[in-house]
């Protein structure tokens, strides 16, 4: 019995100690700060200077002092702030984030009493500005000493002294085979055929290498490829809605992506690829080809809110062209990165003026057949406003914003009028939808003369027929079967009708239905016309 307990009570110990152990800083208490204090109190802001992202500037404290007491946790004014009953004392301040859990509180109550311990090498971001993603690329000189083997290329010779620098020994080329299959799936997305797979094992020539990309680079296959890639960065989507209803994204916008396709085939540059997706409505006002490239803006379309439409352009602008995420700015300064509220709304004001339409194309009248959908600006002088914590029912219109870009990038935007001519903003003038009206104007006037035709030769037949008719003899008439049946419904005529169903009365104002039913009631003309 005491050998068992003394086992239970080394279990007992052991759990103790587990459950005892000090947090872990990095894992724990880093993390927890960083999720509730760090928008305030971070690199890009310090509240009553007083930086929590890094254990060296918590324990350097604040203007008011030290905020952590190591080992002294009921000392320490960070616990009693997260600790707070009063919603004006309590940190996270209300409305910027969820108080601190019980267990949260614990935690970091337990980590001050063992006396904040963290690395003594803790990385410490001092400005985000200087963050290697916002700096600009450098051209670094191009390794010389390398083997001939990698001197073919400039990519070649820095791969080359990288392998060199890590101590690492490249594998040894493929053979061409699997060369082929490589190459030929990286640039097309499909295997080599046989055909092809045999005339490169037989070419021994050096240019062999240099033929077979310049083929698949010529490929239509090489767009197509490429231009899937693309299209998931830049969020290609067919259009949605209820029935024919439009409710995003817009019809016909697969013009959009063969425009992709075509621009990748056709080697165009990619800083042109954003000019014209962005701006081809003004670059290239009357060039269908290049308005194409502005499904880039009326991918965003959403029917029922404009600004989640809005949102959504500047969020898909920053990932795509910018490389940053801009979505905790539509409700406040970033949190880590030196992005500002102000930056989301003045690169929302860029946008602020653009709709979406779709154009009438030669030789289809009717839009929802086909169509040129495309971004245009409709209101040049529509003003953007900051809203409060991202509420579209709290704009600052006090303090209208300009358009602009994010200032980390150092970028000043001078927006500028561009003259444009009068098919941009009435498309109606343009000379083939002018033409289209003319003639389905010209085909419904011809099928309205033809049916008066029809009808005159009508009421010409029907007169003829009445006058033959009235000028029979009396006793020819009495023998002629009626070419209509006429009757006022005043009295009974059994010799006439007969009454299949219903009940029915006959009387000054006609016949009449005198039982309401389910079914239906009937007379019948004995008489065939």
């Amino acid at each position: 019995m005491l050998r068992g307990a003394m086992t239970v009570s080394s279990v007992l110990l052991g759990i103790a100690s587990v459950v005892a152990a000090d947090p872990n800083y990095e894992t724990e208490i880093k993390p927890l700060l960083a999720r509730k204090c760090t928008s305030c109190h971070g690199p890009l802001k310090q509240e009553a200077d007083l930086r929590l992202d890094a254990a060296v500037w918590i324990l350097k404290g604040s203007s008011d002092g030290l905020v952590v007491r190591a080992k002294e946790p009921e000392q320490s004014k960070l616990l009693d702030r997260v600790r707070a009953i009063d919603p004006e004392h309590r940190m996270p301040p209300e409305g910027d984030g969820e108080p601190l859990t019980a267990a949260q509180i614990e935690l970091l109550t337990r980590w001050i009493a063992a006396g904040a311990p963290a690395p003594a090498e803790e990385a410490v971001l001092n400005d985000p500005h200087e963050h290697w993603a916002y700096q600009l690329p450098t051209q670094r000189p191009i390794p010389v000493d390398v083997p001939a083997d990698w001197s073919l290329t400039p990519i070649d010779r820095f791969l080359a002294e990288a392998h060199r620098s890590a101590g690492l020994t490249p594998a040894p080329v493929a053979d061409k085979g699997t060369l082929l299959r490589r190459v030929t799936f990286d640039l097309t997305g499909l295997p080599p055929t046989r055909a092809e797979l045999a005339e490169f094992l037989a070419d021994d020539a050096p240019s062999s290498w240099d033929r077979v990309v310049t083929r698949l680079l010529e490929s239509p296959a090489y767009g197509e490829r490429w231009g899937r890639h693309w299209m998931d960065v830049w969020r290609y989507s067919d259009w949605d809605g209820y029935g024919n209803e439009l409710r995003g994204s817009q019809r016909h916008i697969w013009r959009w992506r063969d425009w992709i396709i075509e621009s990748l085939n056709g080697d165009k540059g990619y800083d042109q690829m954003i000019v014209e997706m962005l701006a081809g409505d003004e670059v290239a006002p009357d060039d269908v080809n290049t308005l194409r490239a502005t499904g880039f803006l009326a991918r965003n379309y959403y029917k029922f809110n404009r600004n989640n439409w809005l949102d959504n352009t500047v969020d898909h602008t920053a990932k795509a062209f910018l490389g940053i995420t801009m979505e905790c700015a539509k409700c406040h300064d970033h949190k880590f990165d030196p992005i500002a509220q102000t930056d989301f709304y003045a690169l929302r004001a860029v946008f602020e003026p653009h709709e979406i339409r779709t154009d009438i194309l030669p030789g289809q009248p009717n839009i929802e057949k086909d169509g040129l959908a495309r971004a245009f600006d409709a209101q040049p002088e529509l003003p953007t406003y900051l809203f409060v914590r991202g509420n579209e029912k709290q704009p600052k219109k006090e303090q209208p914003l300009t358009a602009g870009l994010p200032r980390i990038f150092g970028a000043t935007l001078t927006p500028a009028p561009v003259p444009l001519p009068a098919t941009t903003y009435y498309p109606a003038v343009k000379a083939h939808v002018v033409e289209q009206m003319e003639q389905a104007a010209a085909g419904e006037v011809g099928e309205a003369r033809k049916n008066v035709k029809l009808a005159a030769l009508g009421l010409e037949i029907a007169e003829e027929s009445l006058n033959k008719f009235e000028n029979q003899p009396a006793d020819a008439l009495e023998a002629v079967t009626p070419l209509y049946l006429a009757d006022d419904f005043r009295q009974r005529r059994d010799d006439v009708w007969t009454i299949r169903s219903g009940d029915w009365s006959f009387g000054p104002d006609g016949a009449r239905q005198t039982q309401v039913s389910s079914q239906k009631s009937e007379l019948v003309s004995q008489i065939d016309l």
